[in-house]
């Protein structure tokens, strides 16, 4: 993605700032500890933590123009340089640059920025510039609203990466209402305004805190309704956001009664699709929390009603938004990978400590009734977005029912396995679980030209799947094996990187809340890529059952399939079956004593009740 652009024009006013006492402005000057402390001053993002002196030779001395003893100023506090700027004049085109603007840590949030654009304009103003351009990124808020108030302007460029709509939701962000936006030669493109607020309502306070949180941390999205119907969690949720202007429902129907523009899901996974109907239904929007549908026949109702309404149905695949899997999507579509052969995702979650507080010990819980294969999209989901590749067939295996299920009260098997055929005959490789001893959350794809990778979860790989391991040619047959770590990182993941799951929930809720607005072209999942995703857990459960045979895997975008499975209701929930129930283990259901539940019933609300007691 290109950094944002700005420019400040000649003629737009300069401000005249007199600093403040114990502050001062000085120039650069050549030597050792001027390029140290050049360094300290840019370490909040420009530059790493191990950033050397001499770095400041290939990032500012040896930019064209440059003269760093005239061009480079710092800001100092009591004879100590604490903020820098580079004001570069360049004679052929007769326009300046500011680069490299940094203050240390410690002198952040101080309003210091307008005294370092100042003295940079000026100088640049006295050599009689046409223009002035800087290049910036949306986690430099702060940074852009002091170049905003020195007078520099956004700038369209590169159409296809949707300057405007960045610029937008920036406006919306900074909380300015608008400003002028120009081209590259200068001449007047828009006036832009800043992005309206998009109104949420969050269905289940529970995961829904994310949902909410976010809102709570951005000016663009406000959450305006909350319904749940779990007493103590709505209770809690009253308390906690007693301050903001919330509506709260214990009944959905009259919570779809509210003014929104989004309906949020993070209720129980077996409920989302018929509750994404309704709310598709009566014109919201819906963000649906995993899984996307129980049953085919839910899978057929949820497509045809995001058809017939118009309205947006986005899936709330997160882990497709860690680190390496979002670049493994951007380096597979610029064709760093080749063509892609095989895949391998694994989301193993040792649930067992935590178990009690997402099942309250109640035996019907869908968590203790789900098949092995079911909570399959983690494993699966960010390899389908990579590739952007349809399944079209599967077999599945289920591991054997444990000591440590039997232990937690769950009816299944620990971990399902998918082997998933690509409709470009590519292989990828699923497993996934509640039951297993260790965790892993860990992707690998091969292409024609090499292979992608993260780093696996323990403590001797940080960073695991926010770190990104590529060895691939530049053309196929080169064969030179040449590994490299490769940055994740991108303009948001400063501000994403305070949300849960690596930063990835911060990127579902911003994309969503932008194609809302009505931007294009932003990074969401939609019901039938859901569909990818999800289906081949469903069908891989029919193959165990079926003896592990492989089994085809419905494409629902073709209305005549979805012929075939409209009144399908095979699952392991004997509410929404009817007479298509199955176990949730393919060898008949374990009978689990029910102290078992009574125990962890317990444990549950004996926590909670802990919990109530310490926020009082």
């Amino acid at each position: 993605m290109s950094q944002l652009k700005m420019y400040w024009l000649k003629g737009t006013p300069i401000a005249d700032y007199e600093l403040p006492e114990g502050y001062s402005m000085v120039n650069y000057k050549e030597c050792t500890e001027d390029k140290a402390a050049w360094v300290e001053c840019c370490k909040n993002g420009l530059v790493g933590d191990d950033t050397a002196p001499e770095f400041f030779d290939d990032c500012v001395a040896d930019v064209d123009d440059c003269i760093p003893e005239k061009d480079v100023f710092f800001l100092d506090f009591d004879g100590e340089h604490i903020g820098t700027i580079a004001a570069i004049y360049h004679p052929e085109g007769n326009y300046g640059q500011v680069h490299m603007v940094g203050i240390k840590t410690e002198f952040r949030g101080k309003g210091l920025g307008k005294y370092l654009n100042n003295v940079a304009v000026k100088k640049l103003n006295a050599q009689g510039v046409d223009y002035i351009y800087l290049t910036t990124d949306e986690w430099r808020m702060g940074a852009v609203k002091s170049y905003l108030t020195a007078g520099f302007i956004p700038v369209e460029y590169e159409e296809d990466e949707d300057m405007k709509g960045r610029w937008e939701w920036m406006l919306c962000e900074l909380g300015v209402d608008s400003v002028d936006m120009v081209y590259e030669d200068c001449s007047f493109c828009r006036k832009l305004e800043k992005a309206p607020v998009v109104k949420v309502g969050v269905v289940g306070v529970g995961r829904g805190r994310t949902m909410i949180n976010h809102c709570d941390h951005v000016k663009g999205a406000k959450t305006v309704a909350i319904c749940d119907n779990y007493d103590i969690l709505l209770d809690k949720a009253k308390k906690d956001y007693a301050d903001r202007d919330i509506t709260f429902y214990d009944n959905y129907e009259d919570f779809l009664n509210h003014d929104m523009d989004v309906v949020v899901l993070a209720n129980f996974a077996t409920e989302h699709a018929p509750f994404a109907v309704k709310a598709l239904e009566k014109g919201f929007h819906v963000l649906s929390e995993v899984l996307p549908v129980l049953t085919m026949k839910e899978a057929v109702e949820l497509i045809e009603a995001v058809e017939r309404t118009g309205k947006k149905y986005f899936y709330a695949e997160n882990y497709c938004y860690m680190g390496a899997p979002k670049k493994m999507k951007e380096l597979y579509e610029e064709g760093e990978l080749g063509e892609f052969e095989y895949g391998e995702g694994e989301y193993m979650h040792n649930c067992e400590d935590i178990w009690h507080n997402i099942t309250f010990g109640d035996p019907d819980h869908w968590r203790n009734t789900m098949h092995a294969c079911y909570y399959c999209t983690h494993s699966i989901g960010p390899l389908i977005h990579i590739t952007g590749l349809k399944p079209v067939k599967v077999t599945g295996f289920e591991l054997p029912f444990n000591a440590r299920m039997a232990r937690m009260g769950a009816k299944a098997g620990p971990v399902g396995i998918e082997m998933i055929t690509l409709e470009n005959g590519a292989i990828l490789k699923s497993i996934h679980g509640v039951g297993p001893s260790r965790n892993s959350v860990w992707y690998s794809i091969y292409g024609s030209k090499g292979r992608m990778e993260c780093a696996r979860e323990d403590p001797c790989e940080s960073g695991h799947v926010n770190k990104l391991y590529v060895n691939v040619d530049e053309y196929e047959g080169q064969n030179i094996n040449e590994p490299e770590e490769r940055s994740t990182g991108d303009c948001f993941s400063r501000l994403a990187a305070p949300s849960g799951h690596g930063g990835s929930d911060w990127y579902v809720m911003h994309n969503v809340v932008e194609t809302v607005r009505g931007r294009e072209n932003m990074d969401v999942i939609d019901v039938y890529e859901a569909m990818d995703m999800f289906l081949p857990g469903m069908f891989a459960y029919r193959s165990v059952l079926q003896g592990g045979i492989p089994l085809d895997i419905p494409d629902l975008r073709n209305p005549e399939e979805r012929e075939k499975w409209r009144n399908d209701t095979e699952c392991t929930v004997a509410k929404a079956a009817g007479d298509m129930l199955v176990p949730g283990y393919s060898k008949g259901n374990p009978d689990i004593p029910a102290e078992t539940y009574e125990g962890i019933k317990k444990k549950f609300e004996e926590e909670w009740a802990k919990k109530i007691a310490e926020n009082k």
